[in-house]
Parts: structure tokens; sequence; C-alpha cells
């Protein structure tokens, strides 16, 4: 188990490689700038945050090259990083924020004044957290900190620094979709167990280049899209957020990637303005954090691209589960990856599957400031692992309605109007009942959606008028995570408005 800074000078045995991080603004950096420039960065962050190695240091960057050489800046320091989702919102920006005992948070006034995010700067310091400005470090660069900074380096080269891996290295968040985000401390361990969890499943090789716009605050866009190709020798290619559907495929073609991490909802914005040639050098085109509707997959595959559908969760740093070329089944999430163990427990009123646990040396023992330990994750998905190993994914616990006594599956209902309007989204909520306890309503965006033709259909499958949504709401646009995700908080505050 490794240390991810020592990983990083790891890299250095393979010799100097040019450009092994790009980033949309036009930056890059080599292994060795990359080295070199996070022990200037943590020299001078040590003299302005000082030595409690006790406290996380917050960021709120997007991402881009400055942004790798803050994150191996503070793995230099020894010190654990809080990767905060400004997408988030104020409220759980400031509820990150306390829960983790962040007083530090780097970020730059250029991004900030880019995202308007000054309001939020201005309750982020009335919280007594302390705002470090790239630009006002910049201005600390002394010869003394070049001249301590090579030294530095040469001294970790030749001596070979022994670095712990049981230390917490990066705290990523929940994404509060259905509660308030937690911490997720995750160690060196669990991360560098997971990637080589994730090399043992997929061919990947140091010759490949990720294209990684899914966000740093977002556990597979640091774990798998940044730190895995960066450690691991390949290039990477930064993109600050994947909600620019009309530019990402061009810049997926320009950029020659051969791996591409995204999410249902996504790929579906993006396939206006996609073709064969988008997809030219794409060895992976791999899809998770919700359900991969069988339209997208047919729509890709006229593109000559095959999705590989995965699952993971923060909590498992990220990845548990994904499709491969040797094992691929549609509707699957592939099968569970070697060194993670699981077990599924029975629930009542379920007919198919159960909750499924998870452990392994990936996967956490205990939110970040919480005392309880767990040895099994609960991950709180309701699943099934088919004759031939391969993991289906029946929904979240929390997405079944109890209607007359029997269990209602939100997913399953969904993929009706899914398959009648599949050029809409569809989210089906539950809402209370008094005669039944609970009912279901429909929000969708499809202007002219009809009731009572869902209803039709619905029945032409055989299943019972409990399945039927009552009511329908239509709207302009689902609301969405900067994750990509569905934000069923504020879903479900448009059922019950």
């Amino acid at each position: 188990m490794e240390h991810i800074y020592k990983s990083l000078l790891d890299t250095l045995n393979s010799g100097f490689k040019t450009k092994i991080i790009e980033d949309s603004l036009g930056n890059s950096i080599s292994n060795l700038g990359l080295v070199y420039k996070s022990i200037v960065l943590g020299l001078i962050l040590k003299q302005m945050i000082g030595n409690d190695e006790s406290k996380p240091i917050g960021l709120i960057m997007p991402n881009s090259v400055p942004t790798i050489i803050v994150f191996f800046a503070i793995q230099f320091l020894n010190r654990s990083i809080a990767v905060i989702n400004f997408t988030s919102g104020i409220k759980n920006i400031l509820s990150s924020i306390k829960n983790t005992d962040i007083k530090f948070i780097i970020t730059s006034r250029k991004f900030i004044n880019k995202a308007n995010m000054q309001h939020e700067i201005e309750r982020i310091n009335k919280s007594h957290c302390n705002i470090i400005y790239l630009e006002d470090v910049r201005k600390s660069l002394s010869l003394r900190i070049k001249i301590s900074s090579f030294l530095t380096f040469l001294s970790l080269i030749i001596n070979k620094k022994k670095f712990s891996s049981d230390k917490l290295a990066v705290i990523l968040y929940t994404s509060g979709t259905e509660s308030e985000p937690k911490g997720v401390g995750l160690s060196h361990k669990n991360l560098f167990a997971n990637r080589m969890q994730v090399l043992k499943t997929l061919k990947v090789n140091k010759s490949d280049k990720f294209f990684t716009c899914l966000p740093f605050f977002h556990s597979f866009g640091l774990g798998i899209g940044t730190l895995l190709p960066i450690l691991s020798g390949c290039k990477v290619f930064l993109y600050p957020t994947p909600l620019h559907f009309q530019t990402i495929p061009k810049i997926l073609e320009e950029s020659k990637a051969s791996v591409f991490f995204s999410t249902d909802t996504f790929l579906k914005k993006y396939l206006p303005y996609v073709s064969k040639s988008t997809f030219s050098n794409i060895r992976y085109l791999i899809a998770g954090a919700e359900k991969v509707d069988e339209t997208t997959y047919e729509k890709y595959e006229s593109f000559n691209i095959k999705i590989f559908e995965g699952y993971g969760v923060t909590e498992a740093s990220p990845a548990i589960s994904v499709n491969t070329y040797e094992n691929h089944k549609i509707g699957s999430v592939g099968k569970i990856m070697p060194g993670i163990d699981y077990k599924i427990e029975k629930i009542e009123g379920y007919d198919k599957g159960g909750l499924l646990y998870i452990k392994g040396e990936n996967v956490i023992n205990r939110y970040f400031g919480m005392s309880e330990k767990f040895d099994w994750y609960n991950t709180g998905d309701v699943v099934y692992i088919d004759k031939e190993d391969y993991l289906f994914i029946l929904g979240r616990l929390k997405r079944f309605a109890k209607i007359a006594g029997e269990m209602i599956s939100l997913g399953l209902v969904e993929s009706f109007p899914k398959k009648l309007w599949p050029e809409n989204n569809s989210i089906v909520c539950s809402i209370k009942d008094q005669q039944k306890g609970e009912s279901l309503l429909l929000i969708t965006d499809k202007i002219d959606a009809n009731l009572k033709n869902l209803a039709d259909f619905i029945k032409k499958s055989g299943l019972s008028n409990l399945y039927i949504p009552k009511k329908i709401k239509i709207v302009k646009e689902l609301p969405i995570l900067g994750s990509g995700k569905i934000d069923y908080r504020k879903i479900q505050d448009i059922a019950e408005d």
C-alpha cells in the first residue's frame, strides 16, 4: 500500500514525460514539473497554514493543471485535502466546512469571479474559515523557496522518504441528495487498493489518455479519472465541467483521448453533437452514477461505440464493479472487482435480490468525524447477482414506495416513460396518500405527456395498477447535480409542492 505522493515520485522511475496533464486553458505539465512545483507550492503553503496535520485543507477549484499542483502540494505536506462540492449550494458548502473542521480553503480569484461565487466566499469568510488565493501565494515565491525546493526534491529522490499510507489523503462528500452531505475520509491505502483493483479489471496501458470532465469533488472524477492515470503513467486531459454539451464531444475528439467517464444523463445530452469520428480514439467509454437506459446503449452503438456500465460509491474509493470487453452484459454493472467482499441481505417485501454490503481495503469503516465504526459498509442499494456473477442494481432502498402493503420500485416504474418517451427525461416520486399510505407522481420534461397513454403502456406489461402514477407534473428541465446525478431532494420538493 503506497502513499499518493510516493506513487507520484515513482512515476519518475520511468523517465521524464512531457504533458502528462493538459487542460482546456492551455496549461500542461510534465511528471517532473508536477513533483517540483508541488514541492514549491507545498513549502509556501506550509508558511501560511502551519503544521497542524489534524486539520484538513479545503479546496474549491475546477479541473485544471493548477488544481492538480495544489492537490499534490497538500499530499507532499502529508496533510489531507477536503474537496468541496462548490455546485451544491451554500448550505451544503458551509455544512461540509463545519463538519470536517476546515480552517483554510485554497481557491483562486479568477475562478471565483468566473463562477460568480463572490457571495459564497463572503459567507465562508464569516464562518471563520480563511481563504487562500493562489494569486497571493505566487507573490510569496522567493529565491530561498526555490533553493529549498530543489534541495528537498533531491533529498526525496535520493533518500526515498517513507510516507504513512494509513493517514487520510482526501475527504470527499456524499452528494446530499437524500440528507446533509457526510465527509468520506479516504486513506492512501483506500485509494491505492482501488487503483490496483481497477487496473486488474480494465486493460489500461501507459499509452492511454484519459478525458476527465467529471469534477474533482466527484469520486470517479478524482479517484479514477485523475489519480489513476497520473499515478499509472498515463496522460490525462482535464475539462472543468461535464455540462458543456456542445463543446465536450469536439474536444474529446481533438484531445485524442482513449478513456472517457460519464453518466447516462450527460451521454444523452451529448448525442446531438457527436459523430462516429468523436469516438475514433476511444477504447473505454465508462458510465456510472446512474442506470444507463437501453436507448442510450443503442444510440451510442450506432456510432460504433460500446458503453461499459460500472458501479461505485464514494465510500469504496469509489469503484466496485464494471463491465469489460471480456465480461459484458447489458443492464448489469459488470462483475465485482477482485479484493472486494460482498453480501446481500434479504429485505422484507422484496421478491428479488436484497441490500448490498461490501468490505475491502478500498472501503472506509466510518465517516469522517464519527466514532461509529462498521465492519461491512451498507451501500443502501438493492441488488441481485445472477448465476454468471453479474451485478444488477434494482434501485436505492430509499427509492421504493410502499403502496397497499407492496414494495414498488420507483426505478422500475421510471423505465416505462423512458421507453414511451425516449427523447425525454422522467422521474417517479412517492408522495403521501391518505388511502394507500403512498402514491406515485411522475415528473417529466415532455411538454405534452399524457398520463393515460403511460397507464395503458404499463398495463400492457402485465403490472398492476399500483405501478401507475396517479399524478403528473411537467417541468422545463429536471434538476441535475454537478456530478451528473439527478438532484432527488429538489425533485421531491417539486413533487410535494
